[in-house]
């Protein structure tokens, strides 16, 4: 189950297709990459599947929604923000609308922008218990 998941709060802020993510996720990860794989059936919400395998570490896998509208990643929390940074990369410098990074069970979030770096991320995760989003 992924646990990391990066989407927009706003209606038109987030808009992935399919094939520049199969693109991206190869030219990102490289021969990290071990498998990439679309589920059976339409029923699934995850139209992409790519499983990323590093010596020493566990695997991890990076999920494209069939929507076009989010990413997510069951990595640990590490990997987590390397997704974050990655897919904030290869969006556009402004997508028409913010770019969040949320848990699962949306205890809090981080706003990805252009250029943010690992540090930045984990100073600007906002805890939904303290800070309610709008």
């Amino acid at each position: 189950m992924p646990n990391m998941i990066i989407l927009s709060p706003d209606v038109d802020g987030f808009d992935l297709t399919k094939e520049h993510f199969e693109v991206s996720v190869v030219e990102g990860f490289g021969a990290q990459v071990t498998s990439l794989v679309s589920p059976a059936g339409d029923e699934s919400p995850v139209d992409l599947e790519a499983r990323i395998d590093r010596p020493g570490e566990p695997a991890f896998q990076i999920f494209h929604f069939r929507t076009r509208d989010g990413i997510a990643t069951d990595g640990t929390d590490e990997q987590a923000i390397e997704v974050m940074l990655w897919v904030r990369s290869i969006l556009p410098d402004d997508p028409g609308g913010r770019i969040w990074a949320v848990d699962e069970a949306y205890n809090g979030h981080v706003e990805l922008s252009s250029g943010m770096t690992e540090g930045d991320i984990e100073v600007g995760w906002v805890d939904h218990a303290v800070n309610p989003p709008e």
